[in-house]
């Protein structure tokens, strides 16, 4: 254990379950989702009030003692996890998981930040309301976790990211006072909105406990349009006409390339290939909130009138054939996760520019790497595309391993060159500092550095993330 700190001080004012010195239960806490950043700690934390976390807080402040503030771990860049022999201690939120208020008239519900997305979801269906956040972890994502990494997902094109659908917050601040606006009000322009600053800061600026969330009106129906195109152009003018003929009954627009559903088909073997083959395809979700009679027919009568290249289209007719549709696109990461080598890359770009981005991106690393695989797929309603590179049965593997930082790097690059972001929605965490660092301005920096001198003074909050 760690000389520098006592940490008998620390854990003075909690109960023996809430936290264990016992290396057998913090180490799992230290490996981050993907397996790639494996850190060490002494302590973990399982706080089960907001008073005792603001307690612990308050004497790691004293003592300077640094925290990693963890919800499901579910992190893809390493911002959930303490590094290696940094005396970091894990304060894990999964106790504070009650669901305190459900506002049915102004439809808003206030969520401990343990909370399990799905958890909130299953129990806000029960009085047909939503909370329309989906992402393939739902089921053990905490929704604290969510808000630090604002957090995106299937439904953005309807509903926003997770800022947009967050009225209130409470949070522990580095020298552990409590600050909290749980307000269920959407009109509040009363000076700088802190909350704003907290959502999306990864746990550098403060440990979110609890929030104040959007909630919607259960849809009545839903019905998935499965297409598939010869290229990409085409895909893109689809999209456009099915936003001019549907407008807000569009919930979800995913693309998926045809090495994405090859991949799929090829380690699900319930899955095959029923729809006419292209190089594209795109998952529509369509949500009937108005009680339109009869909408498949709405549905298939506005579909007539599109007149973008198609090479074949179908429409689900159940909420069986809805769930069966949306596996091709579920199923593409863990596919990913059964081949040898996979360069994963979470980028957003202008649908203006996509295709050039997608064309001058795959030659370009064909230069170097010709035999690999290319997974492009993503929430094309907002701009977002997971573009990875994927080694296939001939792959030279060494060869591309050696040249997995040259491939990020193009894929960067190019990212900047056609005004995107080199993280859409997976964050920063640790895996993305040194592109932080190059793609932002100067003053952009500065201002940040700023701000989290101001938040957390002694850098205990979340250190060696972001920057």
């Amino acid at each position: 254990m760690n000389k520098k700190y006592d940490f008998l001080k620390v854990v003075k004012h909690l109960d023996k379950k809430e936290y264990s010195f016992d290396q057998n239960i913090i180490k799992p806490h230290c490996i981050d989702w993907r397996k790639k950043y494996t850190g060490t700690s002494d302590l973990i934390i399982f706080p089960k009030t907001v008073d005792k976390l603001a307690k612990v807080v308050r004497e790691c402040s004293r003592q300077k003692i640094p925290i990693i503030p963890q919800g499901g771990n579910t992190s893809l860049v390493g911002g959930s996890v303490p590094r290696k022999n940094r005396s970091e201690i894990i304060i894990n939120l999964k106790n504070l998981n009650k669901i305190r208020r459900v506002d049915e008239l102004g439809f808003t519900a206030t969520v401990e930040s343990g909370c399990i997305l799905e958890d909130i979801q299953n129990y806000l269906k029960k009085k047909k309301m939503t909370f329309p956040i989906s992402m393939g972890s739902r089921g053990s994502c905490q929704i604290g976790g969510n808000i630090a990494t604002n957090a995106g997902g299937l439904n953005v094109i309807k509903y926003g990211l997770l800022r947009h659908n967050i009225l209130g917050l409470e949070a522990i601040m580095s020298d552990g006072r409590i600050y909290s606006d749980l307000k269920g009000i959407k009109k509040n322009n009363t000076g700088y909105d802190l909350k704003q600053l907290l959502i999306g800061s990864e746990g550098t600026l403060g440990i979110i406990t609890a929030a104040n969330i959007q909630t919607f009106p259960e849809s009545k129906e839903e019905n998935v349009i499965f297409a598939s195109f010869e290229t990409f152009k085409d895909l893109l003018y689809f999209y456009h006409d099915i936003v001019t003929h549907f407008s807000d009954l569009l919930t979800s627009f995913e693309m998926i390339n045809n090495d994405s559903m090859e991949l799929v088909i090829k380690h699900n073997s319930e899955l095959t290939n029923f729809i006419e083959k292209g190089e594209y395809y795109c998952l529509i979700e369509l949500s009937n909130f108005m009680l339109i009679p009869n909408f498949y027919d709405l549905i298939v009568n506005n579909l007539s009138k599109i007149k973008s290249k198609v090479n074949s289209i179908i429409v689900s007719k159940s909420q069986k054939e809805n769930i069966k549709f949306w596996k091709y696109r579920e199923a593409i990461p863990p596919s990913e996760t059964n081949e040898k080598i996979c360069i994963q890359h979470d980028i957003s770009l202008p649908l203006e520019n996509m295709n050039k981005f997608i064309d001058e991106t795959i030659n370009e690393i064909k230069k170097i790497s010709p035999d690999v695989k290319f997974i492009n797929f993503g929430h094309l309603g907002d701009n977002n595309l997971h573009f990875n590179v994927l080694s296939s049965e001939i792959t030279d593997h060494r060869n591309l391993l050696q040249n997995k930082h040259k491939i990020t790097e193009i894929i960067y690059l190019k990212t900047n060159k056609y005004a995107g972001s080199f993280s859409a929605e997976h964050g920063v965490g640790q895996l993305k500092k040194k592109e932080l660092i190059k793609y932002k301005s100067k003053e952009e920096i500065k201002q940040m550095l700023s701000i989290k001198k101001i938040f957390d003074p002694w850098n205990i909050l979340n250190p060696g993330k972001i920057f």
